[in-house]
């Protein structure tokens, strides 16, 4: 565990002491998520994303195509201020970072990428909540060998306003922690922020911006930094596993019948 914290602090280090061309970038991120209870603990999600990127010296950030993601999540909520996630699988179309113009038309390279994930929350005020969430990534990339392993951390905070109307901050470091070179250690950093509302109690959106730094990009003068804009939009509808009301709604009209009582516990039925 001390290894591991020291590997994490020197590559923060390395992180701010490069000096390294910047170059300036626009993107839209879009995610699309099903979610779907299967048991009182325990979820899984789908999720669709779509990103796009500002073309060749212009700031349009839905110019081009910048990734297409499927990945599916289990999810394992222990209690209120503890869950665990795995990512048995998730796919990737990554097309190129767009530098110059040959790279608007250059093939996507694919990934295939399994997570472990675990996410904490502690109550520090009445609605307000510092947040941490940690997931280890392994990345089998196209052409790319060997595998990478990567190591992402996040901490932040988060403002429930209402019910509906929740404010987060947060701060994510990513760092490569097996199959790169050590100049690629420190992989990037998001800072950003969102506003997440729930419309019904089974939909809900996420607006928000993130500012990330990619500390290693090769580039044809040798690696550059590159400092991204990042405007989101995720949308998330919860699927809800009604069989145990079914099977309540079940028993109940099968006790009514045995009884007699067949008006009074059918109305009950009704207002589950």
């Amino acid at each position: 565990m001390f290894g591991f914290k020291k590997l994490l602090i020197t590559a923060i280090w390395v992180a701010i002491a490069q000096t390294l061309t910047a170059q300036h970038h626009n993107n839209a991120w879009f995610r699309n998520t099903l979610s779907i209870s299967l048991k009182e603990k325990i979820k899984t999600d789908a999720e669709f994303q779509h990103r796009r990127q500002s073309g060749f010296q212009n700031g349009n950030m839905l110019d081009n195509k910048l990734m297409f993601t499927f990945r599916s999540w289990v999810h394992y909520q222990h209690n209120q201020n503890l869950k665990f996630s795995v990512s048995p699988f998730a796919y990737f179309s990554n097309y190129r970072i767009i530098q110059n113009k040959a790279d608007e038309t250059a093939a996507p390279n694919s990934e295939v990428r399994v997570s472990v994930a675990e996410e904490l929350q502690h109550s520090i005020f009445r609605h307000i909540y510092l947040i941490n969430r940690n997931a280890l990534e392994y990345r089998i990339i196209h052409n790319q060998q060997p595998n990478i392993t990567r190591f992402r951390t996040r901490f932040g905070g988060r403002y429930e306003i209402t019910e509906l109307l929740k404010l987060t901050v947060f701060d994510e470091f990513f760092i490569n922690i097996a199959g790169t070179s050590a100049e690629y250690i420190p992989d990037h950093n998001r800072i950003g922020m969102n506003i997440e509302y729930s419309v019904l109690p089974n939909l809900k959106f996420d607006v928000g911006y993130i500012y990330l730094i990619r500390f290693a990009v090769p580039a044809a003068s040798g690696n550059i930094r590159l400092y991204e804009n990042n405007m989101f939009l995720n949308v998330t509808y919860q699927l809800k596993n009604d069989r145990k009301k079914r099977r309540q709604s079940f028993t109940l009209c099968n006790k009514s019948y045995s009884t007699g009582e067949t008006d009074s516990l059918n109305l009950q039925v009704e207002n589950i």
